[in-house]
């Protein structure tokens, strides 16, 4: 497959960008109830953007910023969004649940793994992928026997969701397969997963009309 890895990641930092433009003009309309991940995605984007230039311009590992970044602060702002976003009571306890379990596991990590901060941990990756798929179902389960059902196709948190689930669900087989598979194809699928992802954000953006926060 003839597949410019490079290309691809350009074009998915201008996805990106365009994303964090549509949050930033949205963002008085989008309401205090997805500001968790919305500073996780600007965060996990201003990430990627960075480690991009700085590996190409320094050719120096770019792990240390992923594992503490991406791995650790940008999962936990996406759990801690559905944390907030989940009122009852038997499910906001699973999520917080779900939370010390993301603690633990970092902690484990540490004690299992030399040097984890310098190595990006596809375990870790793997566990809080997980985790956030555990929150993503609780949330849907909630909002599906609530009355947020009737107006599903204005409702941000149903179509950052789904992005999520796609994108995440979608990344599993390819990050399973990365050393058997060619890196032209683990890149083109990638590329695809984001495209998908970021156009559903996009969409949901556009079409949110929530008004406050329950």
């Amino acid at each position: 497959m003839n597949w410019n890895i490079d290309t691809g990641k350009q074009v998915s930092m201008i996805i990106s960008i365009l994303v964090m433009v549509v949050m930033i003009l949205k963002y008085r309309k989008t309401g205090k109830e997805n500001l968790f991940f919305i500073i996780g995605y600007l965060l996990f984007s201003l990430i990627d953007i960075f480690c991009y230039f700085y590996y190409r311009f320094t050719g120096m590992p770019t792990d240390v910023f992923y594992v503490i970044g991406f791995l650790m602060i940008v999962f936990f702002l996406y759990l801690l969004y559905y944390y907030q976003l989940l009122y009852a009571p038997l499910l906001k306890k699973l999520q917080f649940i779900i939370l010390i379990l993301f603690v633990l596991n970092i902690a484990f990590m540490f004690y299992t793994e030399d040097d984890l901060l310098h190595h990006f941990s596809f375990t870790m990756l793997y566990v809080d992928i997980l985790l956030l798929l555990f929150s993503i179902i609780l949330f849907l389960y909630q909002t599906f026997n609530s009355d947020k059902i009737l107006g599903i196709n204005n409702y941000l948190p149903f179509w950052i969701s789904v992005a999520l689930l796609i994108f995440f669900i979608g990344s599993i087989p390819i990050l399973f397969f990365r050393t058997t598979v060619s890196e032209s194809i683990y890149f083109f699928i990638l590329f695809m997963l984001n495209l998908i992802s970021n156009s559903i954000l996009i969409f949901g953006l556009i079409r949110n009309k929530q008004e406050r926060t329950r």
